[in-house]
Formats: C-alpha cells, sequence, structure tokens
C-alpha cells in the first residue's frame, strides 16, 4: 500500500519562525540535519521533549528546509497513523527526508514499532543516504517501546532533548511570532494573555493566529481591551 494522505504543512513553521531562546543547538543541527550537502554521517536524528516546546514545529522546518534544499521529504504524524495498516508507509523509504511525528503515540503497538525498526533498517541501508527525523514526548529508553532492538536503533543516531520554556522564554516567543505576522503587542498584552490563557506553546500559536485574523478583520490594534474581546476572556 503507497502512502497517498495528503499533508499539508504550515507554511510559516520554519526555521525562521523558530526562537531558538533555549534550543540553539538543536535547531542548528537540525537544520544542516536536512541540508543536501550535509556531512554529518549519522543518518538518524530523534528530538524529544515535553509537550508544546516546539518538536512539530522543527519538523515542519525540516520539511521545508529540505524541499529548499532540492530533496524529496514526507511528513508522518503517529497520532494520525496508528490506527491505520502499517503498510501505508510501505514507500517512504525513497524519499531523501522522513519526518515521523509523535512516534510515542505507537509504543506498545507490535506491528507499529517492528514496522519503523525495519525503516529504519532500511534507511540505514539505501544508497542514497536519505535521513530519518523523529520526536517523541521522551527519550527511546523510557518512552515505552517494547522492541528492545527498536530502542537501540532509535539511540544510533543524534539525541537531541528540547528545553522547556522559561516564562522569560515563553514571552519572547509569543512577542517573536506577533511580530512575524506583522503585528504590534506591548509588554503588558503579552503577560495579560499569559496569565489568562493555556500556556501550553501549541495552544499559544492558535491564539496568536486567532489574535492575527481578527485584528485584520476589525482593523484594530492589539490591545488589552481587544484581546479580551477577540477571546472572550
Amino acid at each position: 500500500m503507497q502512502l497517498s494522505l495528503p499533508v499539508s504543512l504550515p507554511d510559516d513553521e520554519t526555521f525562521d519562525s523558530f526562537l531558538e531562546a533555549d534550543n540553539e543547538f538543536a535547531a542548528s543541527y537540525m537544520k544542516n540535519f536536512c541540508h543536501r550537502d550535509n556531512e554529518n554521517n549519522k543518518s538518524l536524528c530523534y528530538l524529544f521533549g515535553s509537550s508544546g516546546v516546539g518538536k512539530s514545529h522543527l519538523l515542519f522546518a525540516c520539511c521545508h528546509q529540505a524541499t529548499l534544499n532540492g530533496l524529496q521529504t514526507v511528513y508522518l504524524n503517529m497520532r494520525e497513523l496508528k490506527e491505520m495498516p502499517t503498510e501505508i508507509i510501505g514507500d517512504i523509504v525513497d524519499y531523501d527526508v522522513i519526518c515521523i511525528d509523535n512516534l510515542h503515540e505507537v509504543a506498545g503497538n507490535t506491528a507499529w514499532e517492528r514496522t519503523i525498526f525495519d525503516l529504519i533498517n532500511q534507511v540505514l541501508e539505501r544508497n542514497h543516504q536519505p535521513r530519518i527525523i523523529m520526536s517523541a514526548r521522551a527519550s527511546p529508553l523510557v518512552v515505552g517501546f517494547q522492541l528492545p532492538d527498536l530502542v537501540s536503533r532509535l539511540t544510533w543516531g543524534a539525541v537531541l532533548q528540547l528545553a522547556s520554556h522559561s516564562d522569560e522564554s515563553l514571552c519572547h516567543i509569543i512577542q517573536f511570532r506577533i511580530e512575524h505576522r506583522g503585528l504590534e503587542a506591548s509588554e503588558e498584552c503579552i503577560n495579560f494573555l499569559l496569565t489568562r490563557v493555556d500556556r501550553e506553546l501549541s495552544n499559544l500559536m492558535l491564539i496568536v493566529d486567532e489574535l492575527d485574523k481578527k485584528s485584520l478583520q476589525a482593523k484594530r490594534k492589539l490591545t488589552i481591551p481587544f484581546i479580551k474581546q477577540a477571546l472572550d476572556l
């Protein structure tokens, strides 16, 4: 069975829009990892960290960067694929850069663990040296995989942990994202937002998107009264 799921990547989740605070090394490593002339002799990269630290953003960024570099890419989200037949990813080893998000979702699933293990082996054997980038919520040793050979394979490549964001870093990230959208917001606005909504980064990104859309519709700047009105706070 050939992978036939259309995947639409967020066009604004690139390396340029990823604020590297606390995660400079991981972002730099991954950007080089998906370059056509990458001299790194590793074919695997395993990225882990708690929810909301930017793992999916970096995988999207890798797909965008690799495409700009003339490489064929594919992005898979195991949260969406875990209930599907494993044969659906049978041909992805032909891609140059393979990004697999939320790998922890198939921990304990014998069929999927074996399929991921076989995929890694195929990647290592291919002459065109494809690269595979995976993300999960914890390191390979503790995430809950039951196949010892898979755990061993996942540690063969680079294993990078994304740090959780401090309050200061979170403020900078939100300010950076707002400015990236062409908006302006005072420090008071950012602090107001962070004290009244779920502070998980993925949720905050959705809120920034919503504020961007509503400010354009209303032709209003981001102020505390407008944020209250737009988000019904």
